[in-house]
């Protein structure tokens, strides 16, 4: 019996952006307004969070030898997360440096917080938020000293986490 593919069932109604349909759906969101929650460090706002809020599923391929065809099976496999990237222009408090470096000089054991990160309308509502699971912090920097140039200091701390979902607002 030759390999099947599964097709698919149901129909898909397709996806409007007509106001009225969606109140949700008139405008995309916009990504300049934003604020950074991390449990016990409280709330910061940030430059940027870079990378995004990347998620993999992973394949795993198998080949099995009762099939006719020539084709590797693949099935899912782990989930992995990209770090989050966190810039903001760099302050006296350093909140961002000691936790990152309480961790590295052992006087914090477990760095882990849950970090939320929210998006406002232009009217300071929330419209978007995400929760991010078991964050660390995972590499600290800050930009170059330079005599010549009058730019602002830039930190920024990458993490790592175990997971990330979008929560309803």
């Amino acid at each position: 019996m030759p390999y099947e593919t599964q097709e698919p069932t149901g129909t898909l109604a397709p996806l409007s952006t007509v106001g009225g349909v969606d109140p949700g759906l008139n405008r995309p969101l916009r990504g300049f307004r934003f604020v950074a929650e991390f449990g016990d460090l409280g709330t910061s706002s940030f430059k940027s969070v870079g990378s995004g809020f990347g998620i993999q599923v992973n394949e795993s391929e198998y080949r099995e030898g009762g099939f006719a065809s020539l084709t590797v099976r693949k099935v899912p496999g782990l989930v992995s997360y990209n770090d989050i990237r966190l810039e903001k222009g760099m302050y006296s408090d350093p909140l961002l440096y000691d936790w990152f470096c309480d961790y590295m000089c052992g006087k914090t054991p477990d760095p882990v917080q849950v970090a939320t990160i929210t998006v406002f309308d232009n009217a300071a509502n929330p419209t978007a938020k995400w929760e991010v699971y078991n964050a660390w912090p995972k590499e600290y920097e800050s930009s170059d000293l330079n005599a010549d140039d009058s730019s602002i200091l830039i930190e920024t701390l990458t993490i790592a986490h175990e997971g990330i979902q979008r929560v309803t607002v």
